[in-house]
């Protein structure tokens, strides 16, 4: 039983370390970007679109995300670490969402983000 803790434990310190030094250096692009999207708004009758509210709060939710996920280490202090690692890679959500809905804008709406 410890034998199979200890390996568990080690694969998630393991993956919290990598996940903590990645997301850690996408803070300050992300923070940037998402400083950035504001600009998404430009366009006249934009505030009302739901697509565009949807892709706005997923660029704004990844560094958010990203300074969140660094509370696995407290999870992980707790020796709960199947959360550790979910909350270690919430960020993924974000990028994931991100690239869904670029990629709807890039198809549909020939690139953009108005239906």
């Amino acid at each position: 039983m410890t034998q199979e803790t200890n390996k568990r434990s080690r694969g998630t310190l393991i993956l919290l370390i990598i996940s903590t030094i990645v997301f850690g250096l996408m803070i300050i692009p992300g923070v940037w970007i998402a400083a950035w999207s504001a600009m998404l708004f430009d366009a006249p009758d934009s505030t009302g679109n739901v697509f565009l509210i949807t892709f706005f709060t997923s660029i704004v939710s990844f560094p958010v995300m990203c300074f969140f996920s660094f509370s696995a280490w407290i999870f992980y202090f707790f020796r709960k670490y199947k959360i550790s690692v979910i909350v270690s890679l919430l960020p993924l959500l974000s990028l994931v969402l991100i690239i869904v809905l670029f990629t709807i804008s890039s198809v549909f709406f020939d690139g953009n983000f108005a239906p």
